[in-house]
Formats: C-alpha cells, sequence, structure tokens
C-alpha cells in the first residue's frame, strides 16, 4: 500500500495534488492511499504529522484484512509532505492510540495503539528542516519566499517548534530505532529547497545507520512531477522501480 501525503508547505492543497503520480502507481498495480489531514492555519505541529501516522495505521488495517499482509506501508510524501511523511515514520510511538478514532469498515473503532510504521519513505523535493528553510525564504524577495514565510509560520508557530521538527534533529536527538529506507528525488532547479540541507539529511541518515538514496533530476524545478517536464518520465519510472525493490526486500 503507497500513502500519498500532499504537500503546499504545510497549509494548502488536498489529497488529489498528487494525481499524477497516484495514477501511475496505481496503473502498475499498487493500492494508493491519498490521504488529507489537519494544515496549517487552522492547526499547528504535530497535527498533520500525527495524522499521517494514524493514516498508516488505517492502511495497515485495510491491508490485513484486504490481503493478510499488513507489513508493506510505504508513504511518498511531495515537498512539505515528504517532510510529514519522514517526520510521522520516525515518531511513530508518540500517539495514544484511546485518543483516536478509526473507521474501518464502515465501523469506528478505538484502538489500543497506533502502529504507524512504514517499510519506507519517498521524499520528493522536502523541506526537511522547516527552520532552515524558513531563514532561506526570508532572504527571498518573491511572491515564492512571502508564502513559505506565511505558511511556515501559520503551522508551526514560532521558530523553536520549526527546528524542533527538523529530520536530521530527531534523527540525532531522539534516535528513532524505527529507521526505514528512504528515497529521495531531488530537482535540479529547486527555488524552494536549498540541496545543501538535503545533503546533511543524507549524511546524517546514513551515520544514524540507515539507507538512504538520492536520486538527482538536472534542469527540472520544485514539484516538477505534478506536470510534464523533460525528466517526469524518468522519475516516475525510478519511483517505480525503488517501490518494487523496497516491498520485495
Amino acid at each position: 500500500v503507497v500513502l500519498d501525503v500532499h504537500g503546499g508547505a504545510w497549509c494548502d492543497r488536498d489529497r488529489r495534488a498528487g494525481s499524477r503520480y497516484d495514477a501511475a502507481l496505481a496503473a502498475a498495480g499498487f493500492s494508493v492511499v491519498a490521504i488529507d489531514f489537519r494544515c496549517g492555519p487552522d492547526y499547528q505541529h504535530p497535527a498533520a504529522s500525527d495524522d499521517v501516522n494514524v493514516a498508516a495505521h488505517w492502511a495497515r488495517l485495510r491491508a490485513e484484512r484486504l490481503t493478510g499482509d499488513s507489513d508493506r506501508i510505504i508513504s511518498v510524501g511531495s515537498s512539505s509532505g515528504g517532510h510529514l511523511a519522514l517526520l510521522a515514520a520516525l515518531t511513530t510511538h508518540v500517539i495514544d492510540g484511546h485518543s483516536v478514532e478509526i473507521c474501518v469498515d464502515g465501523k469506528w473503532e478505538k484502538p489500543e495503539s497506533i502502529d504507524g510504521r512504514v517499510s519506507g519513505v519517498a521524499a520528493l523535493w522536502a523541506p526537511v528542516d522547516p527552520f532552515t528553510r524558513y531563514k532561506y525564504a526570508q532572504s527571498l524577495t518573491t511572491d515564492l519566499g512571502i508564502r513559505l514565510v506565511t505558511n511556515t509560520e501559520a503551522y508551526f508557530g514560532s521558530e523553536e517548534t520549526m527546528a524542533d521538527a527538523s529530520i536530521s534533529r530527531v534523527l540525532t536527538k531522539e534516535r528513532s530505532t524505527q529507521l526505514p529506507t528512504v528515497w529521495f528525488a531531488r530537482a535540479g532547479n529547486d527555488e524552494n529547497v536549498p540541496p545543501e540541507m538535503v545533503d546533511e539529511l543524507a549524511e546524517t541518515y546514513r551515520q544514524a545507520g540507515g539507507t538512504f538514496t538520492l536520486k538527482h533530476y538536472a534542469d527540472v524545478p520544485h514539484g516538477f512531477g505534478h506536470f510534464e517536464t523533460a525528466e517526469t518520465q524518468r522519475f516516475l519510472d525510478d519511483l517505480r522501480c525503488w517501490l518494487i525493490e523496497t516491498v520485495e526486500s
């Protein structure tokens, strides 16, 4: 089961945003679940990543009841959704199941605990350090910079909270025992995500003992997988191959 976590700078868009690659993955034989979740400005961190964890638990229940196999859950997150997918995968222990209700087969259930584990995370052009990206966005004198600053403030509320949600910080300070394999798609002309941020996470993740594959797609902008570019088909092929390898490993 592929769990699609949409982007939108933690505040915008909905589950339909990834329809291009969701359709391609479904055509390749994957069960794809595109989710909505609580976003800013109406909700603040960690509401969204908590919802992603609960969605992974729901997908696990559905997979077990339909196929008898509940272990092959993989999340795919675009932009801020990639950050949320990674954060959720590394903090599966934080939610009390008694505070959650899940609808399965038309019936509402209160699970004893939430099992948000995933086998892998495909992070697509993701801002993996909200604080660093926030400071970068403040340096931009463009509408993009204004949007990124506004949305980041709306969801995280403070610079301290932004820094706390850094994936590298979670890896080094909380020392998660759950390290799913990660596949990262980087856009060569990404004006949203500084490349140094991704390089740092790749090194930190590998030092922590995790598998981190970084794929670079030259001369394409942030979010290129949502529309037709010279690299879109190669990206889709690479993503599909990685998913197959991860499922079969």
